[in-house]
């Protein structure tokens, strides 16, 4: 076991050599303090306030203290839509049958419980938004181009037949391998939260650090801490993340090229995942696709887009395309010739 975490190391440090890597980290740095930046502009240049749109209405610090009243007559508005988006043939419609009935929810859960709308973004609505809605594909993007370089990489340059006469067995070589990937996955994904919440808040203030805010999962609303939620949507989009790196990680040991790798890889990162997640919400046969419903974060921040799924089942399928990909990689990694 020893030798096998020494592996690891060896291949961890291997990997930080590429130049690619560090260059990746840093354009994520980069991108992370302009996109701040140009926020922060936009903002102040359109006099755009502090108040915060959540799923139910616009707030001010000034909120009407019949908010109950206003909260419950959209409440019946909703309900009057969803049900005509149940009842509609159209695919595009239905698509927003789910996060109606989570708004509905967490509305509902608001009056029942006597929990005012915020009147301001907590510092950790902000930092998910961000990370979710644009960062997050970036993690993806970059270390499945790690994956390539690291695998398919060796191949290309010639040096897999060096890491084959080492004393270590194919299995715990790829194993080391898809171990390093996830571990750099991991720092990006760390580094891109941390610095993005300290922009944010440097910013535009550490607001509501210690508030609460509604959780969806499994057709249930509960009310937590606003990190908890932060850290169960980062970690779902970390689990994505694995996702897809488990994929290249299988085509980089299939194809042995780095270019294939890399290209198809991309292909399937930037298009590929979309077009059949759009199949998954027109056609009921869709959602057994791999790559479907790999959006997990989005069963908690949107509610359901592709209908007869849970955060559970696209957790399960995703778990078993995953376990195909491996086996697939693995097998024939160590039955052909390097």
């Amino acid at each position: 076991m020893g030798n096998f975490f020494t592996l690891i190391s060896i291949e961890n440090m291997k990997l930080w050599k590429r130049i690619s890597a560090k260059v990746m980290l840093i354009i994520m740095i980069v991108l992370i303090v302009l996109a701040t930046g140009i926020y922060k502009y936009y903002t102040v240049s359109n006099h755009i306030s502090d108040t915060t749109t959540t799923s139910t209405t616009t707030v001010t610090t000034d909120a009407s203290e019949n908010w109950k009243q206003d909260l419950q007559k959209k409440i019946d508005a909703d309900k009057v839509q969803l049900t005509q988006e149940e009842n509609s043939t159209n695919k595009m419609v239905a698509t927003s049958v789910g996060p109606m009935k989570k708004t509905l929810a967490e509305d509902e859960y608001r009056i029942n419980n006597n929990i005012k709308p915020e009147s301001k973004e907590s510092i950790w609505t902000r930092v998910t938004y961000f990370y979710t809605n644009g960062f997050s594909g970036l993690v993806i993007l970059f270390t499945v181009i790690a994956c390539t370089a690291s695998v398919a990489g060796e191949f290309s340059e010639g040096t897999m037949k060096m890491m084959i006469s080492r004393p270590y067995s194919r299995f715990q070589i790829l194993s080391a391998k898809l171990i390093a990937i996830i571990i750099y996955g991991i720092v990006l994904v760390v580094t891109t939260f941390v610095i993005n919440f300290l922009l944010l808040g440097i910013l535009f203030g550490f607001d509501g650090i210690s508030s609460k805010e509604m959780i969806w999962a499994s057709g249930k609303i509960s009310y937590e801490p606003a990190a908890l939620k932060s850290l169960i949507l980062l970690g779902l989009d970390s689990l994505q993340a694995i996702v897809f790196i488990i994929v290249a990680f299988a085509i980089s040991a299939i194809s042995r090229s780095r270019s294939i790798a890399t290209g198809f890889s991309i292909f399937l990162v930037l298009v590929g995942a979309g077009i059949i997640s759009l199949l998954a919400q027109f056609f009921t046969w869709g959602k057994y696709l791999p790559f479907a419903v790999t959006s997990f974060a989005s069963y908690i921040s949107s509610g359901t887009a592709v209908g007869g799924t849970s955060l559970s089942f696209a957790i399960i399928i995703s778990l078993l395309y995953s376990a195909l990909f491996c086996f697939l990689g693995y097998f024939i990694f160590q039955k052909r010739d390097i």
